[in-house]
């Protein structure tokens, strides 16, 4: 009995300390559950805060107004519906033109550099007013950031309440985007999609989204490589698929040859960040600041910290080339258990991120997938790093340190702390070799770059006016008085007249482009595009009055004859001469001049991509001067008569030829991996001026004066 009693005793006592640890346990949980909850409130209170203060403004703000970057899209798309060519969509004052057709009034545009098929997704909206489509898209946006968000807090530990507080902290990139209407949320959506995919085992839907995102917008770009290194060769199967169905899409819709001109002559130029002005330190990218640092230009960067060309050119290669090979190799080849993908995916997008060529504020809004999957399981120290990372490359940092490229400095300090881990593990051998490679190849690109360089019209020709800050100078008229020229104002294209060593701005209610003079020089006449139409106009220099000259609805490119009593001009394609008669021949038309005497015609005809130039005869009939591979355009007779000046675009340039009238003999002018373009005489008959884009922006040239010698 002693025994049981014992046993009893024992158990009751044994049950009791259980029922006060169970008791223990449940309260730590209630006191864990309630602070879990807490924070999950807060955070919530936090998001919703930032709703209403930080995304809802600019959600207002861009509901109302219609402002870059969106007319871009939306002209675009317009396009693609009509079937316009795709090579005009990267001529700047065409495309502004289109733009202004399309409904967007007092708004600078250009569709520069993006690919062919960018405005893809913004085509279902084409036919609603610009506003309208705005307003569908910003509706979109805001479902794409919370599928961004659910998607986020899907495969990482992080709360969404988190997540959508965080995107909304990074307040400039993404009012950015809300206000201009911009495309970077529908990315980050993609390349969010895309990991989420490859995450879940899902290769062939997540490699066909990268495809898709390197169609758009050419991100996913470095994901060809990164797939293929690491074997995951279904997602790199779906990658080539939806790049060869958009490809095929693209070729089928706009052409081949248009297609291989994006290719050799826009993407080239981009992928060597002259998509903007190359200089400029507000583009927080490797290849401005190296341009910023050691190229010098007149008008955009005239006091560089040091003038080396070949130095620049040799770390505009290297340095992208280095940050995207030491990333790759050294990923492991193949993912064994415990192998932290996340955190792969993650380096690899802020790799692309940091060697993209051309990035501004409101592209930072990409790097929440990043950071989110990093922030997934990370320390407190490291978290916080992040997290202070994220919001110092997505807040707006003094104008002030613009010049020393801090956005830049944090990006590579980001991508330099994320893949020390991997370099650890990497064989000093295997470092050598891909440092080699990268230094051979660079150096013969520089060697390369540098014999082109010097033959380019900066090198050999002189400025006809240095105007600092100019971002564009084209299309010169000369007289006897000076020169006029088309040029970028404030929010419009404007004229400007360099004459008698004084510069004079014109600026009227619309955008003026395409000036022509008479020899006089007392009277401009131009393009005027506004209120959805283009008219010819003529600006009286003497009493600076402005009258309209043609009554049809679009008349564009006018050209006025030398003695100041014809007047020639482009309706619909073809040529029409004062009051309405119009010239029979090939069409469409995209250029006319005058020849000195006689009131012949010299113009530019036939199918985008293989116009020549024609002229007329003294009754009227056209004939053929010239008959050679690509598009000629932009002719202009010297004022003896003797000689012919013409654009010819091929291989992805625009370069300008002369043609000997007697003899028919014809030679290139200019050269370079640059454009070189509008061609006009001095009264002399042996000075050509004209624009080059060398060293500048891609189709935003500044002018140039040369000796037109054989």
């Amino acid at each position: 009995m002693a025994e049981g009693t014992l046993n009893q005793d024992s158990v009751l006592s044994g049950t009791g300390i259980l029922a006060c640890v169970d008791l223990r346990e449940i309260f730590h949980s209630f006191c864990g559950s309630l602070r879990s909850m807490t924070r999950r409130w807060v955070l919530w209170i936090g998001a919703a805060a930032a709703i209403v203060f930080l995304l809802i403004p600019p959600l207002r703000w861009g509901w109302t107004h219609v402002e870059t970057d969106f007319p871009n899209y939306y002209t675009a798309a317009v396009l693609l519906r009509q079937r316009a060519p795709l090579r005009n969509f990267y001529d700047w004052t065409w495309f502004q033109r289109q733009m202004n057709y399309a409904g967007t009034e007092r708004q600078l545009g250009g569709y520069i550099p993006h690919s062919p098929l960018t405005m893809l997704p913004i085509v279902p909206l084409a036919g609603l007013s610009p506003q309208s489509a705005k307003q569908v898209w910003l509706s979109l946006d805001l479902i794409f950031l919370a599928a961004t968000i659910w998607m986020l807090s899907r495969i990482t530990r992080l709360p969404a309440a988190g997540l959508l507080l965080l995107a909304l902290l990074g307040h400039y990139a993404l009012a950015g985007n809300f206000e201009l209407g911009q495309y970077y949320i529908f990315l980050l959506f993609l390349l969010t999609a895309s990991c989420f995919l490859l995450l879940k085992g899902r290769d062939w839907m997540g490699g066909s989204l990268l495809g898709i995102v390197f169609v758009l917008k050419g991100y996913g770009a470095p994901f060809l490589l990164y797939l293929a290194w690491k074997r995951r060769w279904r997602a790199l199967a779906g990658m080539i698929v939806a790049i060869s169905v958009l490809g095929l899409f693209s070729i089928f819709w706009f052409g081949w040859q248009d297609n291989l001109y994006y290719v050799t002559g826009v993407f080239a130029r981009a992928m060597a960040g002259e998509s903007v002005d190359p200089y400029a330190p507000g583009m927080p990218t490797i290849y401005h600041m190296l341009r910023h640092t050691l190229s010098m230009e007149p008008e955009l960067n005239p006091n560089p910290l040091a003038e080396l060309p070949a130095v620049c050119f040799f770390l505009q290669a290297a340095l992208p080339l280095a940050l995207l090979v030491f990333c790759l190799i050294a990923l492991p080849r193949r993912d064994s258990p415990g192998e932290n993908v996340a955190r792969e995916l993650a380096w690899v997008v802020i790799m692309a991120f940091l060697i993209t060529p051309s990035r501004a504020f409101y592209t930072s809004i990409v790097l929440l997938l990043p950071i989110s999957l990093l922030l997934d399981r990370a320390r407190r120290a490291w978290s916080i790093g992040l997290i202070a990372a994220y919001l110092l490359l997505s807040l707006s940092l003094p104008q002030a340190l613009n010049p020393f490229f801090p956005t830049l400095w944090i990006l590579i300090a980001l991508y330099a702390a994320v893949g020390i881990d991997y370099w650890r593990n990497l064989r000093p051998a295997f470092l050598t070799i891909a440092l080699v490679c990268v230094l051979l190849f660079s150096t013969v690109f520089t060697m390369r770059r540098m014999k082109i360089y010097y033959r380019e019209p900066p090198q050999k020709f002189e400025r006809v006016h240095i105007d600092p800050g100019a971002i564009y100078s084209a299309s010169p008229a000369v007289s006897r008085k000076g020169v006029v020229y088309e040029t970028i104002g404030q929010g419009r294209y404007e004229l400007k007249a360099w004459t008698g060593g004084q510069l004079r701005n014109l600026a009227f209610d619309g955008h003026a482009v395409h000036p022509t003079v008479p020899l006089s020089g007392d009277s401009i006449y131009f393009e005027l595009i506004a209120r959805g139409h283009s008219q010819i106009m003529r600006y009286r220099m003497a009493d600076k009055s402005l009258e309209q000259v043609s009554s049809d609805a679009n008349s564009t490119r006018p050209s006025i004859s030398p003695n100041d009593d014809a007047i020639a001009f482009i309706v619909s394609g073809r040529i029409v001469i004062g009051a309405g008669a119009t010239i029979q021949g090939p069409i469409p038309v995209h250029d006319v001049a005058w020849f000195p005497k006689d009131h012949r015609l010299v113009y530019s005809a036939g199918p985008i991509g293989s116009s020549q130039i024609y002229a007329t005869t003294a009754a009227g009939e056209s004939f053929q001067l010239t008959n050679d591979a690509g598009d000629h355009i932009e002719p202009a007779v010297s004022p003896n008569g003797l000689k012919l000046a013409y654009t010819v675009v091929l291989g992805g340039t625009r370069q300008i030829w002369l043609r000997d009238l007697a003899t028919g003999k014809a030679w290139r002018f200019t050269d370079g991996n640059c454009n070189s373009y509008t061609p006009t005489w001095a009264p002399d008959s042996e000075t050509l001026i004209f624009a080059s884009d060398c060293e500048r922006a891609l189709g935003l040239g500044t002018l140039f004066r040369a000796r037109a010698s054989n």
